[in-house]
């Protein structure tokens, strides 16, 4: 969300300046919002977003002077995120909130040079301070004689792709970069994002340059990101349209293939705009259409409007369906109904990508959560870990390809793990049906199997992370919990029907279990 605030005094600079706030908390960020006089501090736009991946995804939508960035956050940390951020935007301020003292999270935050970190629960004051310090920082920059020229035409660039421009500094960074409005006549924006961590060679901005010297084609460079390129390309006396042509962009990509022929690259080509105020949409539609590139592949060119505008959704059935194979252990099902999803997204390519891999992150938490309840000791990625595995994905492929070699390797280890599964699945069907017997215990259990105590035992706690008569305890513990809920049978009952022959050792092992006794539960539940 984006709250235009009003046009800056000229004793700031004169420069537009944006600033995001991303915190997961929304009073944190309302509290900000409305006690924090934005606009006296020299702030242009305020944009806000609830995430890592929502405020990621706001960047490269609105270039992004000053980031105001809670540390600590689902999806993607603060961390993650203005790492991101500073690949787009590298002279972009950084300032951190954090209530937390992780040093994992804190040595992060400190490589990337933030100027400054804010404790919660946070102050308006202060953070109005540390913003004042930011916006000085940012002027300081923008008015140097070394950056100037390089500043402007980045400046140009980033408001080009604001919906509503303040337009008393366009008008002045068109004069700086002598440009008129006419000459917007017909434009459009080209995007060119970088996949590798190599980032954008230093040679390419010169051979873009020399390209458009030789087409005749008047150009602005957005910034000089790693991993990010924008350019606005304009015309005079409407050669645009030919010189956009898949011949005229075939040149380019040959000269951009070169330089990056050990990387992987996505361009975006938006639509025409006739006039200045258009060009924001041509950017936008760019943005749109980059995420098509998802859907092609690597290495490929999209063009705004030429895709199927219609969207998939998914359905609860089909999450049904796939639980209902990994608990069968129906392979060829399971293949199949990743294979459908796959397909589907590649026949919707105006799918929102964050959509896609949210549902690929479903199809995997529905095996992972399997194997936990069912005590399966396959994977040990946590929730984030298994969603920066889908992040990292750059296209629909790469991510299929991370599903199905995950729902792979759950089968081979399941064929691999056949005996040890069925023991231990076993041991937790013979506790179920025996549990009311006392006799119940690791003796009885490995005559049952046909098996030695010490192998049930140690491969048990293996696969469970608990021992078998823990298990048994904690079984008989549960069932007696819902008798003392649903009946009002005395204790003793209870006791004997749950496979404790003495009230007093189950009322002892019920408080240690649950931190009250048996009387108390039913009283308390």
């Amino acid at each position: 969300m984006g709250m235009i605030r009003g046009k800056r005094d000229a004793g700031l600079g004169g420069f537009y300046m944006t600033l995001l706030l991303v915190d997961d908390e929304f009073h944190v960020r309302k509290k900000l919002q409305n006690k924090v006089d934005w606009n006296a501090l020299g702030i242009d736009v305020l944009l806000e977003a609830d995430d890592g991946v929502t405020g990621y995804e706001t960047a490269l939508r609105h270039r992004i002077d000053i980031l105001i960035s809670d540390i600590r956050m689902p999806r993607m940390s603060g961390t993650e995120m203005a790492e991101k951020i500073r690949a787009l935007y590298p002279d972009c301020v950084i300032l951190f909130l954090s209530g937390y003292s992780d040093k994992e999270y804190l040595r992060s935050a400190i490589s990337l040079h933030a100027l400054s970190y804010i404790d919660k629960p946070v102050s308006p004051l202060q953070v109005a301070e540390a913003v004042k310090e930011a916006v000085s920082y940012c002027d300081h920059m923008q008015n140097s004689s070394i950056f100037a020229s390089k500043i402007r035409e980045s400046r140009l660039a980033g408001m080009l792709c604001c919906p509503k421009p303040e337009q008393e500094a366009l008008l002045r960074l068109l004069t700086d970069c002598a440009l008129t409005p006419l000459h917007f006549s017909d434009s459009r924006t080209i995007l060119l994002q970088l996949l590798g961590p190599e980032g954008i060679p230093s040679g390419l901005a010169s051979e873009i340059t020399e390209l458009f010297k030789q087409s005749g084609l008047r150009y602005i460079l957005g910034d000089y990101r790693e991993s990010f390129l924008v350019i606005h390309l304009l015309s005079d006396e409407g050669r645009l349209v030919s010189m956009l042509s898949r011949s005229f962009l075939h040149s380019l990509l040959q000269r951009i293939s070169y330089l990056l022929k050990n990387q992987s690259w996505f361009i975006a080509v938006g639509e025409i705009a006739e006039n200045i105020q258009e060009l924001y949409h041509s950017y936008q539609s760019a943005v749109i259409a980059l995420q098509q590139n998802f859907f092609l592949g690597t290495n490929t060119v999209s063009f705004a409007g030429e895709r199927p505008a219609d969207e998939f959704h998914l359905d609860d059935g089909f999450c049904k369906e796939l639980l209902s194979s990994i608990k069968q252990k129906d392979e060829r099902e399971c293949f199949r109904l990743l294979d459908l999803l796959y397909k589907e997204y590649q026949g919707h390519p105006c799918t929102l990508v964050s959509v896609v891999r949210e549902n690929y992150y479903l199809c995997l938490s529905q095996l992972f959560s399997h194997c936990i309840s069912h005590h399966i000791a396959f994977g040990s990625a946590s929730s984030k870990q298994l969603w920066d595995v889908i992040a990292s994905a750059h296209t629909l492929r790469e991510l299929h390809r991370v599903a199905v070699n995950l729902y792979q390797s759950y089968f081979d280890f399941i064929r691999e793990n056949q005996t040890q599964l069925s023991v231990s699945g076993n041991i937790r069907r013979l506790v179920e049906q025996n549990y009311q017997n006392p006799s119940l215990g690791l003796l009885l259990l490995s005559e049952s199997l046909g098996l030695s105590q010490s192998y049930i035992s140690q491969l048990f706690k293996q696969e469970t992370g608990s021992t078998i008569n823990q298990y048994i305890i904690s079984y008989r513990i549960d069932m007696a919990s819902s008798l003392l809920l649903k009946t009002d049978r005395k204790i003793s009952e209870i006791a004997l029907s749950c496979g404790f022959p003495d009230q007093n050792y189950f009322a002892k092992l019920f408080k240690k279990c649950t931190g009250m006794t048996p009387t108390e539960y039913r009283g308390y539940i």
